[in-house]
């Protein structure tokens, strides 16, 4: 008699299982039919840099404004920077001399591989830290490039740069139509120059990506402008 219990909840706990395996899957299965997004979709990137003696009046450096910036579409096999991580030699450069190059370089490699759909950029300074940037890159659903990031270097500075990254345009299987944030200051962790005139101060060994935003010198807390991400 107990040996017959045990065997119709044994049975009926496989049912349960088989069940719950079946929905599990179904909904996978349409979470991955209707989760993803479909095509490719431009983006016009438009930087509004805003760094001078007025916003910054204890820091600003005269003459300072903002090395080429450059703007790609990648996906998350690819990554230009983000805090907690070791800065490329492409970032590195960026922030240490406002030399895109290397880091063109790096996104044309790995536009070659799949994982950056495009990238853009300009290709001089910015006249003063007052200027507005716009940029177009293109998103690519079927090789998973839909994040885009950013940089530009705060001139002059020790390793001190601008921008953003990995921020989404797809998400629950639409296109976003905009995205939006702060552009605040990071230092690169490769410079450990303490003023925006320092002498070189090469960081051994260097340290990772970190924020100079909520410090005192040279943010105190204000942001350089602010970046929009919009469907074109």
């Amino acid at each position: 008699m107990a040996g017959n219990m045990i065997a119709r909840l044994a049975a009926a706990a496989a049912l349960l299982v088989a069940a719950a395996v079946t929905v599990t899957g179904s909904d996978a299965r349409r979470y991955a039919g209707g989760g993803k997004c479909v095509g490719t979709r431009k983006y016009e990137v438009t930087l509004k840099l805003n760094w001078s003696s007025r916003t910054h009046p204890r820091s600003y450096p005269a003459g300072g404004n903002f090395s080429p910036p450059t703007v790609a579409a990648h996906a998350s096999r690819y990554q230009m920077w983000a805090p907690g991580s070791f800065a490329s030699t492409g970032i590195q450069t960026v922030a240490e001399t406002g030399n895109p190059a290397p880091l063109r370089k790096e996104l044309e490699m790995y536009q070659k591989a799949g994982h950056v759909s495009s990238w853009a950029g300009t290709d001089a300074p910015t006249p003063t830290g007052v200027e507005t940037v716009k940029l177009r890159v293109t998103a690519n659903a079927a090789t998973g490039a839909v994040y885009v990031s950013g940089a530009t270097m705060l001139f002059p500075s020790p390793d001190w740069f601008t921008g953003f990254y990995n921020i989404p345009v797809c998400r629950h299987g639409r296109w976003v139509p905009k995205a939006w944030g702060r552009l605040t200051f990071w230092d690169s962790g490769t410079d450990s120059g303490r003023t925006h005139t320092a002498e070189d101060v090469v960081t051994k060994p260097p340290t990772t990506i970190f924020s100079l935003n909520n410090r005192g010198f040279p943010a105190f807390g204000t942001a350089v402008g602010y970046y929009t991400i919009r469907a074109v």
